[in-house]
């Protein structure tokens, strides 16, 4: 970005330059010279490009610096992250593993229902387990 507008920055110093071709009298603290009209340009777009080249170079310091110590952070996060994700799946393993367990004595214990008549009978059965239910003191 700052390049680009360097180039745009030159690019108009230049054309200035070559339609003012003239010499004007400048005075300075006493001192009177005669300079080509695009001299004092000059100067300014070099004290610009200098200001714009110091604040690029320092933007950039100051990015590398706070990068500086990311690193560490993120390999810490990467690897809570992988321990993470080795427990789900073991979690995952562990919770397929019960459920498996639990089907296989629903399975065993009524043989002739299916899953959606267990279902259907548990919300039957449902009313009278609120009904029947008595405060605990």
């Amino acid at each position: 970005m700052y390049l680009i507008l360097l180039l745009v920055v030159y690019a108009a110093l230049g054309v200035f330059a070559v339609q003012n071709g003239g010499t004007h009298d400048f005075t300075f603290l006493g001192y009177s010279s005669a300079l080509p009209m695009w001299v004092p340009a000059a100067i300014g777009t070099v004290a610009t490009s200098v200001l714009l080249l110091l604040h690029m170079s320092h933007a950039g310091l100051g990015s590398r610096f706070r990068e500086i110590g990311h690193g560490r952070t993120l390999d810490e996060h990467r690897d809570r992250i992988d321990e993470l994700r080795e427990q789900n799946s073991r979690l995952r393993e562990e919770l397929a593993a019960a459920r498996g367990e639990v089907r296989g004595a629903t399975a065993v214990a009524a043989p002739g229902r299916s899953p959606q008549q267990s279902l259907a009978d548990s919300f039957r059965a449902m009313t009278d387990r609120v009904r029947n239910r008595t405060a605990a003191n």
